[in-house]
């Protein structure tokens, strides 16, 4: 039996090394999905873990190898994980980095907002401690791919808004704003909403929930709108990236429009000169498909 089995074994290990990607080619189809939403000095959040679970489980059903983490808790936490994502790529790759949460724009920059942000004072540099999507575009240009789709369905509700009133029917007390949103209001350029995006690396769609300097809906069922409306196309096959997108945009703006009476428009950044489709393109022999 010991021969059988030391046969077996290098028919295994052949077998293996058969199926995986060309040594620096990269995992085929990767995606780091996290969702925010227990937030200690933010507001909570009901849907991002929802969105997230639901993404991650969506993008498995296409062949993705999917790292899902929920409630990421700080910045040194958050690029632990996008490292981990971003060493798994290659040039053969297609990647797609979700988030669902918190985002906010600070001296013309982008950042979003791990849960157990706690800065000391008002007086701290609160953007010391959050993570900016320069950082997490700098880290993909180290290893470039087919494509990358960067998903940032953040900015949920409005940091700065007023703190809510009581009235005379007994409401509680007025909110107070937490420690957080405080030391992003003593920067003069902290506002809710993502800034425009300028340098996105080679190859890559940013897609915002909605409107840069804007802010999104929560949304009132299992998923925010934009997430809702990226599972109920994802699964189509023969949807190039560029209609996928189109159709995810008209979902959202007309659900919105509806329900809240105020629209919501997704808005895309980056450039891609490729052909994609989640659930395979006209054509593809197979589901996945490639390029």
């Amino acid at each position: 039996m010991k021969p059988f089995r030391i046969l077996f074994a290098a028919c295994a290990a052949l077998l293996a090394a058969c199926s995986a990607p060309p040594r620096g080619e990269g995992v085929p189809r990767l995606a780091l999905v996290i969702g925010n939403a227990a937030y200690e000095n933010a507001p909570a959040l009901k849907n991002p873990a929802n969105d997230a679970a639901d993404m991650c489980a969506a993008l498995g059903r296409l062949g993705f190898k999917t790292l899902c983490h929920a409630n990421v808790r700080d910045r040194a936490e958050f690029d632990a994980r996008v490292k981990e994502y971003v060493e798994q790529l290659g040039p053969s790759s297609v990647g797609v980095f979700y988030f669902s949460g918190h985002g906010v724009q600070a001296r013309d920059a982008n950042f979003l907002i791990p849960t157990q942000v706690q800065p000391r004072s008002v007086s701290e540099d609160p953007l010391r401690v959050l993570y900016g999507v320069d950082e997490l575009f700098d880290r993909l240009r180290q290893r470039p791919t087919k494509f990358q789709l960067v998903i940032l369905d953040a900015c949920r509700t409005d940091l700065f808004a007023a703190p809510r009133t009581a009235t005379s029917r007994g409401a509680p007390p007025a909110a107070t704003k937490s420690a957080l949103v405080r030391a992003l209001e003593t920067d003069g350029r902290a506002a809710s909403g993502l800034a425009p995006i300028k340098d996105a690396p080679p190859s890559t769609i940013v897609l915002y929930a909605t409107a840069s300097k804007d802010a999104a809906y929560d949304g009132d069922g299992r998923n925010g709108p934009l997430t809702k409306h990226i599972l109920q196309h994802i699964g189509t096959r023969g949807v190039p990236v560029e209609e996928f997108i189109k159709r995810v945009t008209q979902g959202v703006e007309t659900e919105t429009a509806r329900d809240y009476r105020r629209r919501q428009t997704p808005f895309i950044y980056g450039s891609f000169g490729g052909t994609f489709c989640f659930a395979g393109c006209p054509g593809a022999a197979q589901v996945p498909p490639s390029f």
